[in-house]
């Protein structure tokens, strides 16, 4: 997953046309804040924080000032805007999809049980044939 997230942050500094750096520059700490929240609908925090090379608490208090961030922070709303849709065109996909491999695999777990309950049932009628 680490190099989905990567890929994210490469792209999202593509298009907003910025250099990253771990600088307390604004410009630099609003980027990080806004894709760290963004990614935060579909990763851990643990998860985040390793893709930025950061401590997972600095995830957790960036996505804490999101609200206050968007209604306050002058850039901050555009930013968060091309990072969610970033996410939402990488991670969505993912989180589908991991879904749906959760979903394939109780189905093989269930058609197992029922197969098993089947030939129960069928020693059964076989004994009391007998």
């Amino acid at each position: 997953m680490n190099n989905e997230l990567n890929d994210i942050i490469d792209s999202y500094y593509d298009v907003l046309g910025i250099t990253p750096n771990r600088t307390r520059y604004s410009e630099q700490v609003q980027c990080r804040a806004a894709l760290m929240s963004a990614m935060r609908q579909f990763e851990t925090t643990t998860s985040i924080g390793k893709a930025f090379n950061v401590d997972h608490s600095t995830v957790v208090y960036h996505t804490s000032k999101h609200e206050a961030n968007m209604n306050s922070w002058l850039g901050y709303d555009r930013k968060f805007d091309i990072a969610n849709k970033l996410c939402n065109e990488t991670l969505r996909y993912k989180t589908i999809h991991g879904k749906l491999k959760s979903v394939q695999i109780e189905i093989r777990r269930l058609k197992t049980i029922e197969n098993k309950l089947i030939e129960h049932i069928e020693n059964r009628k076989h004994l009391l044939n007998e």
